[in-house]
């Protein structure tokens, strides 16, 4: 009886021991990435004078590939932070793991990180971040409720708004990663999020905000009739299709190349009200985006770059 009751202190103890190290693992994490980060300088130095009421700015979006445990981030970030100087606005996917080395080399005045948890229990943040030159009004995020398949469970992905000053204009610029995955769980979850997109698109930006939405969307457009006809029940393409629909929005790709491209990386946009906004270029990767052996990308996605003009109308 005494050797059983000893046997059973003993394994209480264990529990009790294993469960305080979870809870203790859980509140590190959460300290360490269960929060937005956001860093500026000086707020009042903008590439347009306050009161311009026609502004001509670039912009990029890249998923950066690194994993929230195991890469060596090092050597890609040496490559890609200088890089990012060639944009007005940058924002980056993927960026679970030290994105201060993604950031060091970037002189922007403003620089967000979305690393907030949906729960304490996830290991990381939505992996999202905005550098912009442009002035910083104000941020805003959420993580998304929906989630599919397990892989995606571990990251707590959303949305990342940053709001900016564009000469007399407003700029809202959200950035995002939906979900991968070919399972019926993880298609359902790009819906999901869908909408969430969407009803925090509605509630945050008013109609005389022009907005811009780019990002690793794992989701592509219809191309015509009968492509959107055949994948009307594969949400990979109708949910992408009703996003744009139901936010009035247009695709920087379509505007600058025609309707050809079925990337899922995309940069969406609509001026707001009493404005307009025209494509000047858009592009698709570019050489300086590989290793130094010019062979080996940075990155698993090419990056997209866009260079606007929005003007009162």
């Amino acid at each position: 009886m005494k050797s059983n009751l000893s046997r059973s202190t003993l394994f209480r103890r264990i529990g009790i021991t294993l469960l305080l190290f979870i809870i203790t693992a859980a509140a590190v994490l959460a300290m360490r990435w269960g929060k937005v980060i956001v860093e500026t300088t000086d707020q009042t130095r903008s590439p347009f004078p306050s009161d311009a009421e026609e502004v001509v700015f670039t912009i990029c979006t890249y998923n950066v590939q690194t994993r929230p445990l195991f890469d060596e981030t090092k050597n890609k970030f040496a490559h890609i932070s200088p890089l990012l100087n060639r944009f007005d606005i940058c924002a980056l996917q993927e960026c679970f793991k030290d994105y201060r080395r993604a950031w060091a080399a970037a002189e922007h005045s403003s620089k967000i990180f979305h690393g907030t948890l949906k729960h304490p229990l996830k290991l990381v943040g939505s992996g999202l971040s905005l550098l912009s030159s442009l002035p910083l009004i104000s941020t805003d995020n959420i993580n998304f409720d929906t989630c599919g398949e397990f892989q995606n469970r571990p990251a707590s992905k959303g949305v990342l708004l940053g709001r900016y000053q564009a000469g007399a204009m407003t700029l809202d610029v959200y950035t995002t990663h939906i979900e991968a995955g070919g399972s019926p769980q993880a298609l359902a979850a790009r819906k999901g999020q869908g909408e969430e997109i969407v009803d925090f698109v509605n509630a945050q930006s008013p109609p005389e905000n022009s907005v811009i939405i780019l990002g690793d969307f794992n989701m592509r457009p219809s191309r015509g009739p009968e492509d959107k006809e055949k994948h009307k029940d594969n949400p990979k393409v109708y949910a992408f299709d009703w996003i744009k629909e139901t936010l009035d929005l247009r695709d920087a790709s379509d505007e600058f190349n025609g309707p050809v491209s079925k990337e899922i990386d995309r940069i969406l946009f609509r001026p707001g009200k009493g404005c307009a906004m025209k494509v000047l270029h858009w592009q698709q990767d570019d050489p300086d985006f590989y290793y130094a052996d010019g062979k080996t990308p940075l990155s698993d996605h090419a990056p997209l770059f866009a260079r606007f003009q929005l003007e009162r109308s």
